[in-house]
């Protein structure tokens, strides 16, 4: 596993996810251009705050609908069973949305369409990591805290949970390697360094997640 830790300055959560999204769309360009990319986000309204952004880099490329693998009007066809609007927007861009908040029907759809890579990109919140089996060639864990609402404040995941995400990365069926990048906030680079890449090779501890 090839694996990418980039640190982001700024001292207040929103703005700072906000600079991610940039790095989120070239990650995807350089590393998995036409592959399978899960990123994982904190929280429903980051699913839908990324996949915007993401959409916005899209509209600057020859081909903005080019993360979407079928049809024009068999997509057309499908986001109209769609309850969720923001899904139904993103779906048209080959993006897919999965969080709790979505009905059912929309979750399995969303999974479908992923795992028969006719969507390319699926932001997540991290609940999906300990979920439904969706590999990806790419996974961008895109910050490693949450709001933690008993606390009233952010907190960082626990590094179970950040491995759990990088172990979704990697198709032995199809693919002979697999990326995980992790945007963190910087003072937080050194740590995530030393653990992953310190005092056992990722590869290994994968193996066991």
């Amino acid at each position: 596993m090839e694996v990418h830790i980039q640190g982001f300055s700024g001292k207040h959560y929103c703005p700072r996810m906000a600079s991610m999204n940039k790095t989120c769309f070239q990650a995807i360009q350089t590393h998995s251009p036409t592959k399978p990319v899960l990123i994982f986000v904190s929280s429903r309204r980051q699913t839908r705050l990324t996949a915007l952004d993401l959409i916005a880099h899209l509209g600057g490329e020859n081909d903005p609908k080019q993360w979407m693998h079928m049809d024009e009007w068999e997509m057309e066809e499908l986001t109209h069973m769609v309850r969720d609007p923001n899904l139904r927007l993103t779906l048209a861009f080959g993006i897919g949305l999965h969080h709790a908040g979505l009905m059912e029907r929309d979750r399995s759809l969303v999974e479908k369409l992923f795992s028969e890579q006719k969507i390319q990109s699926l932001i997540a919140t991290s609940t999906l990591a300990w979920g439904v089996n969706l590999p990806a060639h790419l996974v961008i864990v895109k910050g490693t805290e949450y709001f933690d609402g008993k606390q009233g404040r952010y907190e960082d995941f626990p590094i179970t949970d950040v491995l759990q995400m990088m172990g979704r990365a990697g198709r032995p069926q199809y693919d002979d390697k697999a990326v995980a990048v992790i945007l963190v906030h910087d003072v937080k680079k050194a740590f995530y360094k030393k653990f992953l890449y310190e005092p056992f090779p990722v590869e290994s501890s994968l193996l066991q997640v």
